[in-house]
């Protein structure tokens, strides 16, 4: 091989690994910014917290346990049927959401509604209500107790109703639990929640 060839072929392979390079750093996603995504209303922790066993029922009627949210991503928001005003939005904010994602995302994603009012909301009450919004979305409900023991590990705050009152009322918090495929607690969604900007960094979290 003469010197001439030997240089074109360096020259080559040089060029070669520069557009390599190049293209790498163009498909490179940008880190996911704490800011950024605060301002869509969404925190993540820096290490993510396992959770309690616990003995739940859904609305399907099956038992369900914090190995249900295992295998998938899970959002996980703690409300009632006979919510008036915030969970009826939620849950029309998070048909939306889904509804925006790409299609491998929505199909390793849950959304489950984990009732604070046990009394009223049966599972075919849950599945009834759930239905209204999105036919895959799941409903979970429970022993006041072991209700509680998960509320409390996902530092969701409600308060106990007074179930002697008629129509009564149950003060709770309005924040979406974010739970990895491992079932491990990730971070939460605050609302006001932002449909167009959660479908947009949804994926880029399940996908990192």
């Amino acid at each position: 091989m003469s010197g001439v060839q030997k240089t074109v072929l360096i020259t080559v392979a040089v060029i070669a690994l520069v557009l390599g390079a190049v293209v790498a750093k163009v498909n490179r996603q940008v880190p996911l910014d704490r800011d950024v995504l605060s301002n869509a209303g969404i925190f993540l922790f820096d290490n993510p917290r396992s959770l309690p066993q616990v003995a739940l029922q859904s609305s399907t009627e099956a038992a369900w346990t914090q190995q249900d949210l295992i295998g998938q991503w899970d959002l996980l928001f703690f409300g009632y049927t006979f919510c008036p005003d915030i969970c009826p939005t939620t849950m029309a904010d998070l048909r939306a959401v889904v509804q925006a994602l790409p299609k491998v995302a929505q199909d390793t994603l849950q959304v489950t509604m984990v009732s604070v009012d046990p009394e009223r909301d049966t599972p075919k009450q849950l599945a009834e209500y759930l239905g209204y919004f999105n036919a895959e979305f799941k409903g979970v409900t429970g022993e006041p107790a072991e209700l509680a023991k998960l509320a409390q590990a996902l530092s969701i705050a409600y308060i106990p109703p007074d179930t002697s009152e008629e129509n009564y009322l149950v003060d709770h918090s309005g924040q979406v639990v974010m739970i990895n495929a491992e079932g491990q607690y990730v971070g939460f969604i605050r609302p006001p929640f932002k449909a167009a900007e959660l479908s947009l960094w949804l994926p880029r979290i399940m996908n990192p």
